[in-house]
């Protein structure tokens, strides 16, 4: 499964006294609509004035790619709803961890709200790319055969990966493949399975190659423990006391990570990196397939 977070944005109203804005969601376009949230309209949740702002944009967390919005707007002096506005189609905002991740870690309630905290790891995961680069790894494989008939299942490379985020088949010229449409993942054993073409993918050639960019799980507790140490750093920066034993547990758990990618990069060899694109700065390298062993590793694809 793919995690994501879904942005959608709006106008500000022309109406100074709306004090609410009402969320719906769809999985499809024209769906049944089922509220998910109501927010202030302001960012002091009183009518619009010269000392607040408008709030005009919202992250669903639990969101995915395919889902549809609709708004309404609370008119806090007519006590009356807007009628709701045409469905919105949303941005996809792939991240590292998840806010639900972050609140498993530590104790966010009454400390920071969701977007607060989904901006901290926005934050962090744009300066994990620029230290990573982007993708963090990337893999090319040939497409083979097994006894003359052609394969549908690729190891990319490790296995407990956290995502993988694209998928490109073709020669010189690659066309991108979409996950459930054209390739399914089994992320825990490092899999892809391309969906043949009576199952709405495609037809595999063996002059062809696919390039599978994907992220390690160790970016993902990167992420993750980073986020909640600046989020700890911030509040106890705030406070004004001594670093508490909290961000304490936190920090040793980023120097572990930190220590474990430093290994792991020290170690590659040069053949590992024979393939690496100097002209995109894209982390690529070639994997042999095992095909016989693909058939009973690759299972429980989602």
């Amino acid at each position: 499964m793919i995690i994501i977070a879904i942005k959608i944005t709006w106008e500000e109203p022309e109406e100074t006294t709306i004090t609410k804005v009402e969320i719906s969601r769809s999985s499809s376009i024209y769906g049944t609509y089922s509220i998910i949230d109501l927010i202030d309209a302001t960012s002091d949740g009183a009518a619009k004035s010269s000392s607040n702002t408008w709030v005009t944009t919202y992250t669903d967390t639990s969101g995915t790619k395919n889902n549809w919005y609709k708004l309404r707007f609370y008119d806090g002096t007519a006590l009356l709803y807007s009628e709701y506005s045409d469905p919105i189609a949303a941005e996809e905002l792939l991240r590292l961890c998840t806010v639900d991740d972050v609140k498993r870690m530590i104790e966010t309630a009454g400390r920071w709200t969701d977007d607060e905290i989904f901006d901290m790891i926005t934050e962090v995961d744009d300066l994990i790319y620029i230290e990573a680069g982007t993708p963090i790894q990337g893999v090319l494989t040939h497409i083979g055969t097994v006894d003359s008939a052609i394969q549908y299942r690729y190891y990319v490379g490790e296995e407990n990966v956290y995502r993988i985020d694209r998928v490109f088949y073709g020669t010189a010229t690659k066309s991108e493949l979409y996950l459930g449409d054209e390739y399914k993942t089994n992320l825990r054993h490092g899999m892809i399975q391309i969906l043949p073409y009576a199952s709405s993918g495609i037809t595999l050639d063996t002059t062809a190659e696919l390039e599978i960019h994907y992220v390690p799980m160790l970016y993902h507790k990167l992420s993750l423990y980073r986020t909640c140490q600046s989020l700890l750093e911030q509040l106890d920066t705030t406070s004004g006391k001594k670093m508490s034993k909290e961000l304490e547990v936190i920090n040793k758990k980023v120097q572990m990570v930190e220590k474990l990618l430093m290994d792991r990069i020290g170690v590659q060899i040069s053949s590992d990196l024979q393939y690496y694109d100097t002209l995109y700065g894209v982390n690529l390298k070639t994997i042999i397939q095992d095909f016989d062993r693909n058939k009973y590793v690759g299972t429980g694809f989602s």
